[in-house]
Formats: structure tokens, C-alpha cells, sequence
């Protein structure tokens, strides 16, 4: 059974260019008081990213579809400290995989109380579509913000309906219990490969076949060719984001001392992109060399100040028209590489080149014999993390997963060798 939309976000531009998505009834055409306060006081501070923003509001669309749907009062559970039920989370949680145009179950799809088997009951335990709408990294997404919501929303009506510190105590309590249930149910995204950066022939296959001058390189006209492995070059040797490559500036670049600025330039009106770029780390500056310098100084004199538009900017990356290349652009660069030429990995994309850069560091790193804190350091800041992110423990995971198998495999060699002396492992 499918029934109408009832929400829907929507972005609503202001005349100096800034962006601002809102949850929008469809019944009334009205914006969602709630969901936007939440998004405007609990949301865009930390963010400021109108990427961030709509994908929060998102969530509340998944969260505020489901009670609609199911005739549940949100503020008045909240307000008697009732939440959600055991049995709603579950449904909610199903319902994160399918689209929001979808009513997976009605009042009368609903099971009455029942006595039932502790079998039973793990048979009817909230199972993954067999064939979701969506994958489970967006459904997780979805969850993770919808419980961010009700957090707010908690929070929210208990500075109302408390009105002494032990019973605001008790509340926040009780809230807390209940947003730990609902994120023990949220799924965790699976796990891709280990393998997540490029081999040693697909980086030789890729290195090779970017050449503007390799009869292997897929695109024809001498700026496209130049631009492509410009952009290859850069995400491979610095490991920055997509967004961060789209919004490189000529001016942050300096040339003389091989470094370039990265910085956030969320809803900027001077850029002219539907979808602008919006970098999700910090703004850092880091060094590049000097090879790389002089590819991209001779790329913006030999080939894009030729392009007449190009000029009215000083994005660094610019399509054949002059106007600054967009995010589809880059994904079609490394789609035509996979299908061009198989041998650069199935899987190539920048994010690829960014987890290349991580191995390449942890190999440097290993080589001067920094230690894991060095490591760790450089790592953050080269990548943008805050200090508080775990993204660099992960690498160093695997760095450590890499020495002890070294280790393992270094003992059990010493061990079979040692069979045929004294049986001292040395």
C-alpha cells in the first residue's frame, strides 16, 4: 500500500546566494516549526553545510512520516515521558529501507498484544528487507539523525514539563535509556573490502594512462587531457576530498612556496554551481610539491586562461565552457577510466586516491620511524580531521594489523627453522 507524500525538503535560496533546506508539510505547503529550529539551532552551528542540513532534515522526514502515519503524538509521548515503544522502533528501523512515499504497515497491519515465545519473539525481531529501497549505510543515516532529532526534541520538552532539578534528573535519564535503544537498533553501514586504495599495477595502469600524451588516455582535446590528469594528480599526491579539489583557488595556491590554502566556502556567491562543493573538513593549510606546482602553474597559463569565462573565476578546476567543474563532472572522469581502461580497479573514484594517500603515508611514516602519536598528528592535519576524529585510529589499525602479521610471520619462520637446531626460537 503506498500513500502521498507527506513531507517533503525543499531549499530556500536568500538573494546573497546563502541556501537553507526546510521540512515542508505538503498537506499545508508550510514549513515544519520544529524540524526547522532543530535545524537552524542544533544542526547548522556545528555544520554550517547546507548539504549537512537537508541530509538532517531527511532523517526528520523518515521520523516525522512514520508517526504521521501511525497517528503518533510525538509531543505528548515526549511530554509523559513515554517515547517510542519497543515494537514502534523496530517498525521505524524497517521502515529507514524503504522510501518515504512507502507505508509499510497501517493501524490494522499492527499485531495485537499477544503472549508469545521467546522464539517467537526472535523470529519477529526487525530484519533487513530482503530487497531494500535504499542501502544500509543511508538507512543508518537516516536513523542517526532522526534519533539526533528526538534528542533535541527531548531536551526541548523537558525544559517545559520539568520543574524541579530531580524531576528534569529522572527525565533526562529515561531519555537517554531510550535514545541507547534506538542506537543499538540502527544498523551498522557493512564493511567494504579492506582493500580500499589502489594496488601497485592499477596505480601504474592509472599513472600511465592519464599521460595526456599515452594513446591509452580516453579523452581527446589537449585542455580536457591536461585537467584530468591535473585533477588525478592532485587527489593522488595530497589525498584531499572531491569537494575539496572543486574548491581550490588559484590565489590560495602559492606557487613560490608550494603551498595551498583549503578552505570552507559554504553558499558562496561566487560560486555559481547548483550543487556547490562544500568541503566537510577544516580549513588547513598544506604543502605540495614542487612537480605539482609546476603541473598546475603550467595548466592555468597553457590551457585555462585560454577559455574566456574562465576568467570571471578563480576556481582552479573548470569545465570546457570556463564555469567551475561541478561534482558530477569529477565522477564521470574516474567512470570513464573503469570503463575505458578495467585495469585502473573497478572501484576507482577520488575517495580511492584519498585511502591511497593513507597507505602511502603509513608506508612513509613506518620508513622514518615516526611514532604512532607523530603519525597520527600528521595524519589529521593533512586530511582536516578534527582532533577528536577517529578516521586516523583506523589507519593506524591497520598499521598495526600489518607489523603483528610481519611479527607472526617473522616467529612461525623461526620456529620451523629452529626444529632442525637446538629448538631455541631466536
Amino acid at each position: 500500500m503506498t500513500s502521498a507524500k507527506l513531507f517533503s525538503v525543499r531549499t530556500l535560496v536568500f538573494e546573497n546566494g546563502e541556501r537553507m533546506p526546510l521540512l515542508i508539510s505538503t498537506h499545508s505547503g508550510m514549513p515544519v516549526f520544529d524540524a526547522c529550529v532543530y535545524a537552524t539551532s542544533g544542526v547548522r552551528p556545528t555544520s554550517g553545510s547546507a548539504a549537512t542540513i537537508e541530509q538532517a532534515l531527511r532523517g526528520v522526514q523518515l521520523l516525522l512520516t512514520f508517526t504521521s502515519q501511525r497517528h503518533i503524538d510525538l509531543h505528548q509521548r515526549f511530554s509523559s515521558a513515554q517515547f517510542l515503544d519497543l515494537h514502534e522502533l523496530d517498525e521505524l528501523v524497517r521502515a529507514a529501507y524503504g522510501p518515504f512515499s512507502s507505508k509499510r504497515s497501517t493501524e490494522t497491519d499492527r499485531i495485537s498484544p499477544e503472549i508469545i515465545s521467546l522464539e517467537q519473539a526472535r523470529r519477529r525481531a526487525p530484519k533487513v528487507p530482503t530487497e531494500p529501497d535504499v542501502s544500509t549505510s543511508t538507512a543508518a543515516i537516516r536513523l542517526y539523525y532522526s534519533r539526533t532529532y528526538l534528542e533535541w526534541l527531548g531536551q526541548r520538552v523537558a525544559a517545559t514539563v520539568c520543574k524541579t532539578l530531580d524531576e528534569k534528573s529522572t527525565y533526562m535519564a529515561l531519555l537517554r535509556e531510550f535514545l541507547a535503544v534506538l542506537a543499538n537498533r540502527t544498523p551498522k553501514a557493512r564493511l567494504r573490502s579492506d582493500r580500499l586504495s589502489l594496488t601497485g599495477p592499477e596505480r601504474g595502469i592509472l599513472l600511465r594512462v592519464i599521460d595526456p600524451a599515452s594513446p591509452d588516455n580516453p579523452w581527446t582535446g589537449e585542455f580536457v587531457s591536461d585537467r584530468n590528469r591535473l585533477l588525478v594528480t592532485w587527489g593522488m599526491g595530497t589525498g584531499l576530498r572531491r569537494g575539496e579539489l572543486l574548491n581550490l583557488r588559484i590565489k590560495l595556491i602559492d606557487f613560490n612556496r608550494c603551498m595551498a590554502d583549503i578552505v570552507r566556502q559554504h553558499d558562496s556567491k561566487k560560486d555559481p554551481r547548483k550543487y556547490q562543493p562544500n568541503p566537510k573538513s577544516r580549513e588547513r593549510s598544506i604543502g605540495i610539491s614542487k612537480e605539482l606546482a609546476h603541473l598546475t602553474h603550467e595548466h592555468v597559463v597553457k590551457y585555462r586562461s585560454k577559455i574566456r569565462d574562465a576568467r570571471k573565476h578563480d576556481f582552479l578546476f573548470v569545465a570546457n565552457t570556463g564555469a567551475p567543474l561541478s561534482m558530477a563532472a569529477v565522477s564521470k572522469i574516474y567512470r570513464t577510466l573503469r570503463n575505458k581502461q578495467p585495469g585502473v580497479g573497478s572501484n576507482l573514484s577520488s575517495h580511492v586516491l584519498r585511502h591511497t594517500w593513507n597507505e602511502d603515508f603509513s608506508e612513509i611514516a613506518d620508513r622514518a620511524g615516526l611514532s604512532e602519536e607523530d603519525e597520527r598528528r600528521g595524519r589529521i592535519h593533512a586530511m582536516g580531521w578534527s582532533a577528536a576524529s577517529a578516521s586516523a585510529e583506523h589507519y593506524l589499525r591497520r598499521r598495526t594489523r600489518r607489523v603483528a602479521t610481519e611479527v607472526s610471520v617473522r616467529i612461525q619462520q623461526a620456529v620451523i627453522d629452529a626444529g632442525g637446531d637446538d629448538g631455541h626460537v631466536g
